[in-house]
């Protein structure tokens, strides 16, 4: 299925992930997955979210560089080997 990614520049400095994180807490957005990539000077929080275009807009209005993609997101079974099952045909 094609999804929306959103993802957020992060200085990497106490407080910016909980600051970015805190914002879509507010405006009311769930996050549905995660993933950050970091060095020792930024991150890369990458969020898929069910109103991606709301927290695009309430992220950079938080002053936040934000980015949004398109994504393939595929359902995996809860079990052992769930994950390898999808791999193989990639």
């Amino acid at each position: 299925m094609d999804v929306k990614q959103i993802s957020v520049f992060l200085e990497n400095k106490k407080g910016r992930l909980w600051e970015a994180i805190s914002a879509l807490s507010k405006a009311r957005i769930n996050i549905r997955a995660l993933s950050i990539a970091d060095t020792t000077e930024f991150g890369i929080l990458r969020l898929i979210v069910p109103e991606p275009q709301k927290a695009k807009k309430t992220l950079e209005q938080a002053g936040f560089a934000v980015r949004e993609s398109d994504v393939i997101a595929v359902g995996i079974s809860d079990k052992p080997g769930g994950l390898s099952n999808i791999c193989m045909p990639l």
